[in-house]
């Protein structure tokens, strides 16, 4: 890994000092982490990047989990603010639409797509419980104000299902990624011809099962409450 040094506040007493390292340490980390990487990264390195002692670096963040949690939780949040506003702009939109719209925003967020797969296999494994929560929180916040937009862009939701959407897209996401970009070591494998079937283009596969998605929940309710099942 390449060392990218950045200006990091070595002096922080006051509240708003310490927010001020503690967000410049997350814009170095933004430039330099990837799932990739996480193996293989250390404190160590990361604090180096920065310019601070191992030391320092370890009064913001316990573990290397932590740090990039909660590099992903800014790329995250930052995501679902850029996609609302997208789908604001296009007004009344088609679940193709609606898509085209998720798939195009992580193209431009590629560090994004790229840590999501490591959220519930390896960084939730080693943070304390008030970090998860605050984690989770900001999860809630962004889904439940991006679900009312959703109800209001896409004509057919029921009551709810901007939310129950949102969430789905997040888990879509994390999956396909996992699937479409395996480690080198499975990615040799799944190059032989007959594992072919199990290649998957992730923005094709993504814009498709969204599209498919999106367009089944506008349809309205699909659970019958007679007998449980869910005619269309």
């Amino acid at each position: 890994m390449a060392i990218v040094t950045a200006t990091v506040p070595q002096r922080a007493r006051k509240p708003e000092d310490k927010r001020a390292r503690r967000e410049a340490i997350l814009a170095v980390a933004a430039r330099v982490l990837s799932r990739s990487q996480f193996a293989r990264v250390t404190m160590a390195q990361i604090a180096e990047h920065c310019g601070l002692a191992k030391g320092t670096l370890y009064l913001y963040f316990s573990t290397k989990e932590e740090l990039f949690l909660a590099t992903l939780e800014v790329e995250l949040a930052a995501w679902f603010d850029e996609l609302a506003v997208a789908l604001l702009a296009e007004g009344t939109t088609t679940a193709r639409q609606f898509a085209r719209a998720v798939v195009d925003s992580l193209a431009a967020r590629e560090r994004l797509a790229d840590l999501l797969p490591l959220l519930h296999t390896v960084l939730e494994q080693n943070i304390a419980a008030d970090t998860a929560l605050g984690f989770k929180r900001m999860l809630v916040e962004k889904l439940s104000a991006g679900g009312p937009l959703l109800e209001r862009v896409l004509p057919g939701l029921p009551p709810g299902g901007g939310l129950d959407l949102l969430l789905r897209t997040h888990a879509l996401v994390v999956g396909l990624r996992q699937m479409a970009d395996p480690p080198p070591a499975l990615r040799a494998v799944l190059a032989r011809d007959e594992l072919a079937p199990l290649r998957i283009d992730f923005a094709a596969q993504l814009g498709d099962t969204l599209t498919a998605l999106a367009s089944g929940m506008m349809r309205g309710p699909c659970i019958d409450s007679r007998d449980g099942l869910a005619p269309r």
